[in-house]
């Protein structure tokens, strides 16, 4: 059933579920790919007989991929470097949503249009002056360096995202809570943080993806193999002109995984998140 009262007839239906199969299809296909990949030997690799289904699978390039390979740090080092980075962006972007939301003072538009601007500005326009102010600061391969990077597209992402949500808050709690005698900050940790906890969920989670999944800066900022990130390791397979397909497609399960979790667990608050945060109450 769709809006009001109106039911699909057959041949809508089928035509709505085969769109939903293809679209399903096309979204999973990819990970069947890389999956299906990972199993197989070097030859079936490019054997052209065996590119939906495979013969022989084995488990060989995993067990390559953890003998040959720093994986495990590869994973270790994205994952706090991505926390590391969230928490930050968090903290900067709650206070700073909260101020152009909650505060009156002159040129409080400009900074939430600068927030917006600074989003969407391609990170291949940031990498090289990034680069040269972190060399001089002697933070690169660092990871304090790459935390501080990382908050160029990190901060924006957060504070704007929040910003819808914390518009769709009711003004009169605030008010209510400054009326019994909080402070503004005592506002935030009492009424705005616990009532924004899914924006802030969801601000995080699709912080951490982008950390997770991040290369540029990565690829410019860490060039020892100390900081090698996940994103950089899997690069790394691709040798001259070979690629080996077989240890690349396992790393990069293992490194879509925790993603894949990290969504189907809290989907809920992405939902709830992103909803709440697109209407102004």
């Amino acid at each position: 059933m769709i809006s009001g009262n109106r039911r699909l007839t057959l041949g809508q239906r089928f035509v709505l579920y085969g769109l939903l199969a293809v679209l399903v299809l096309a979204v999973t296909f990819p990970f069947y790919w890389m999956l299906l990949t990972s199993l197989k030997t070097g030859r079936a690799v490019y054997d052209t007989t065996q590119v939906l289904l495979a013969k022989n699978l084995t488990w060989k390039n995993y067990l390559d991929l953890f003998r040959t390979t720093d994986i495990l740090r590869w994973v270790w080092i994205t994952a706090v470097l991505a926390a590391a980075s969230t928490v930050i962006a968090l903290v900067i972007g709650i206070l700073a949503a909260y101020s152009i939301t909650d505060f009156r003072y002159r040129g409080r538009k400009f900074i939430s249009f600068a927030v917006f601007l600074s989003y969407v500005i391609p990170q291949a326009m940031l990498f090289i002056p990034l680069f040269m102010l972190l060399n001089r600061l002697k933070l690169v391969n660092t990871f304090l360096g790459l935390v501080l990077a990382y908050q160029t597209f990190c901060v924006p992402f957060c504070t704007w995202l929040l910003l819808g949500y914390f518009r769709s808050l009711p003004r009169e709690l605030k008010d209510a809570a400054l009326i019994d005698g909080c402070t503004p900050l005592g506002v935030l940790r009492r009424v705005i943080l616990p009532l924004a906890a899914p924006g802030i969920a969801t601000a995080a989670i699709f912080s951490f993806t982008q950390c997770w999944n991040e290369f540029l800066y990565a690829a410019s900022l860490a060039q020892s193999g100390q900081m090698k990130t996940l994103s950089l390791g899997i690069a790394g397979f691709l040798v001259s002109d070979i690629f080996i397909w077989g240890q690349m497609m396992a790393a990069a399960i293992i490194s879509t995984v925790p993603m894949l979790l990290l969504f189907i667990f809290l989907q809920r608050y992405v939902v709830q998140g992103l909803t709440m945060g697109a209407v102004k109450g």
